[in-house]
């Protein structure tokens, strides 16, 4: 185990849940104390620096993304492993689990869908969404926004641009929450994990049917599923398990994280009313803004990477095979970078901002996310001057890589109107 680091303080990332904000503070200590950091508690090393985070980013380091499989699966005895036999399938055709030459091919295959074309053919739906959603919110101010509001708005346009019926809302919130609590985190317990695995079943068997439909009936090319049928790169195709990974990541990932945003982003707006007045004002800083409070909130708290190779990074000397997590949440918050970074400031440069992971493995979804936070937020100040969070402490899930609240009790101030 190493024994390198200059500090006894340290942070447990498996307490996520339970530390809610708090956890900045913690890793802004530790950021100051120890930039390259074993964690007993987390079993690994944390980084914090936005200057380290970004070297791994951009593949300066010998760090691998075969992480999950790690995780998930090594620690398991050969029956426990046998329980998960779909996610053993399927995992190593995520693209967040793929280095290159892999990872390089596979987003060839994967970056028009997510495309400026497609996604501004979007937002008329986007912004018809959001006007329902508001509607809605003006009627019934007092609300669980979680569930009624944040993840209406991402799932319903995921499902759209996937060309699912709108009737498999209600499935997403225990697919996300089983993939992002089950194999998202190095803590989950078996339990966890088969959840996983169901939900894993349940959404290979969904776009197995929507595949043969598809393939019965060719010409379809208005929706990601006939997309991905149809796609090639220089006579390269998908195969079979690379497409169903591939969906299957996609409608977690391209709805929940926008989800959690909405809702962090709410929770921050509320004690923020300077912000509020700031953004209902500026209407055409409306993107800076929202890119502010994607920084301020830490929706997207770390990811994980695996040592290739035994290195040696600030004087610390990582072997082959241990976890590196990338603070991304301390990194965000890093004065040498953000100045005052504590303060929401609406005009702040986010251009060197981790919340999209730049680099070699930035987020194919990046510009469908910002639409529609923009879209939301940009309607949302407009019609309400405020919002009161009813519940006395934040209820934050025990996710890691993307923070979120499992519910978020609120009561909103509409406008006077006339």
């Amino acid at each position: 185990m190493p024994t390198q680091s200059v500090t006894k303080f340290d942070v447990d990332i498996s307490l996520v849940g339970k530390l809610g904000n708090q956890l900045l503070t913690e890793l802004g200590t530790l950021r100051e104390l120890d930039a390259v950091h074993w964690s007993d508690a987390s079993r690994g090393w944390l980084i914090t620096r936005h200057a380290d985070v970004d070297d791994a980013l951009q593949g300066k380091l010998p760090l691998s993304l075969r992480r999950v499989e790690n995780i998930i699966f090594t620690p398991l005895p050969p029956a426990d492993q046998a329980q998960l036999p779909l996610l053993r399938r399927f995992i190593p055709h995520w693209i967040v689990e793929m280095d290159p030459p892999e990872h390089t091919r596979l987003r060839k295959l994967l970056v028009k869908a997510f495309s400026k074309k497609v996604v501004e053919a979007l937002r008329p739906f986007v912004k018809e969404r959001v006007a329902v959603l508001m509607d809605q919110l003006q009627r019934q101010p007092e609300t669980e926004f979680n569930e009624a509001m944040a993840r209406q708005l991402p799932g319903s346009v995921i499902l759209k641009l996937f060309g699912l019926p709108q009737e498999h809302m209600s499935r997403l919130k225990d697919w996300a929450n089983a993939f992002q609590e089950g194999i998202g985190v190095p803590y989950a317990d078996m339990a966890a994990k088969r959840l996983a695995e169901n939900a894993c079943k349940e959404m290979t068997e969904l776009f197995i049917a929507e595949i043969d439909e598809r393939r019965r009936q060719p010409g379809r090319e208005d929706d990601l599923i006939s997309s991905l049928l149809a796609a090639t790169v220089d006579g390269d195709a998908l195969t079979e398990d690379e497409m169903l990974g591939a969906l299957q990541l996609i409608l977690v990932a391209g709805h929940d994280t926008t989800s959690s945003t909405l809702t962090l982003g709410l929770a921050a707006l509320a004690d923020s009313p300077d912000l509020w007045r700031y953004m209902h004002g500026h209407p055409d800083k409306i993107l800076e803004s929202c890119l502010e409070l994607m920084r301020f909130i830490a929706m997207s708290t770390a990811q994980v990477r695996v040592a290739a190779a035994d290195f040696e990074w600030h004087g610390k000397q990582l072997k082959r095979g241990e976890f590196v997590w990338l603070m991304f949440a301390a990194a965000n918050r890093d004065p040498r970078v953000f100045p005052d970074p504590e303060r929401i400031d609406p005009t702040r440069n986010n251009e060197r901002s981790m919340v999209f992971a730049p680099g070699l493995h930035h987020c194919i979804g990046h510009l469908l996310a910002k639409m529609q936070v923009t879209e939301f937020f940009s309607e949302l100040v407009r019609r309400f001057e405020g919002a009161e969070v009813l519940d006395p402490r934040l209820d934050f899930m025990s996710q890691i890589a993307f923070r979120g609240l499992y519910r978020l009790n609120v009561r909103m101030r509409p406008r006077k109107t006339g």
